[in-house]
């Protein structure tokens, strides 16, 4: 028997902890409530700010499909196809719900069309699903005919300049609009496109860790507080010039999102913990994105219109019964998916998802 030391296994608690909690958040903008915030809505303002949760999101995925023997990418198929169920559970669940609320005359046809051809608004953050689904479908298929994923890297980075320029350069410059077609609409367009730039990235920065584990840690703090501070000026400034509420992606966005997610990993392994959020951040955080839109709806458009009380104790009801009510489905949902696939196919580490 040999004499080495056993290899203590290293874990991201707080990574897990980290999505849990943005989550939460993503819950609070999704429900629109009524609060005030710097003379802007509440959530238009945490929407604005917190639009580097989606670059972290993508980064999370891509840091989760590197190895170092290769095992990870081995798995790409089925890690491909484990998204791909979770995309046609989400599906078909909100076009059911969809039926139901056309038939009970809260959505028009109009909206239960474009919500099984698109999204509507019950369900418009599927998009993360289907464009995390087609990333992983890009990077199966490279690794498929052994092409190396540097090309992921160089088309996503065509896409997030594109975004940039159209997202935040237009409406600094006054371009309000190329060829006809309005560049703040461009901006909601390739904003999608996002993750083709950032998964790539996480796979690099783990890939790569031994250099950025030698990044100083006070300059990414101070990267983290430019960034925050450029952002809440970008969000507080952006109206004026384009008179929507925020943008598709900020400059502090991708500022804020590069040293955050590397900063998670500067935390010490028993520090920050909660047991809770950790066990929802590993095994239920699919299902808690898959439901919160379908539960929003219910609580804001069933539930709370018959309750006669000020909107702000109704949203604020609302908001918390749906996040609780979110955390319990997603815990069932994952105990099913386990009785029926076993815990490989069910757990989340390579999801981290508006």
């Amino acid at each position: 028997m040999s004499d080495a030391p056993a290899v203590e296994r290293k874990e991201n608690y707080f990574l897990r902890t980290f999505c849990v909690l943005i989550i939460f958040c993503i819950v609070f903008v999704h429900y629109e409530p009524c609060y005030q915030l710097f003379g802007m809505n509440a959530y238009d303002f945490v929407e604005g700010v917190g639009r580097f949760a989606m670059p972290v999101f993508f980064m999370i995925s891509g840091y989760y499909l590197y190895s170092a023997d290769g095992h990870s990418e081995r798995n790409l198929k089925k890690k491909t196809l484990r998204i791909l169920i979770l995309l046609v559970i989400m599906k078909v669940l909100y076009f059911v719900l969809d039926l139901i609320y056309y038939g009970a005359g809260i959505i028009s046809s109009d909206e239960l069309i474009s919500g099984l051809v698109t999204m509507n608004w019950s369900n418009k953050h599927i998009w993360f699903v289907i464009f995390l689904f087609a990333v992983y479908v890009l990077h199966w298929a490279l690794y498929r005919y052994h092409k190396d994923f540097k090309y992921s890297m160089i088309f996503g980075t065509i896409c997030i300049a594109l975004l940039i320029f159209t997202a935040d350069v237009c409406a600094w410059v006054g371009i309000e609009d190329i060829a006809g077609i309005g560049t703040y609409n461009m901006g909601q367009v390739l904003y999608c496109f996002e993750g083709f730039f950032f998964f790539p990235l996480g796979y690099y920065l783990h890939k790569h860790k031994d250099v950025t584990d030698n990044w100083n840690t006070l300059m990414l703090f101070a990267l983290l507080i430019i960034g925050a501070a450029l952002s809440v000026w970008e969000v507080l400034n952006f109206q004026p010039i384009t008179g929507v509420s925020y943008s598709s992606l900020y400059f502090g966005s991708v500022i804020i999102a590069i040293p955050l997610f590397l900063l998670t990993f500067r935390i010490p392994e028993n520090r920050l913990r909660s047991r809770a959020l950790e066990y929802m951040g590993r095994n239920t955080l699919p299902w808690m994105y898959a439901f919160y839109m379908a539960i929003m709806f219910f609580f804001k458009f069933v539930v709370m219109p018959g309750i006669d009380a000020p909107e702000e104790i109704k949203d604020l009801v609302g908001i918390l019964a749906s996040a609780v009510l979110d955390i319990i489905l997603a815990y069932l949902m994952f105990k099913f998916m386990t009785r029926i696939f076993g815990n490989k196919l069910t757990r989340s580490a390579e999801f981290k998802p508006n």
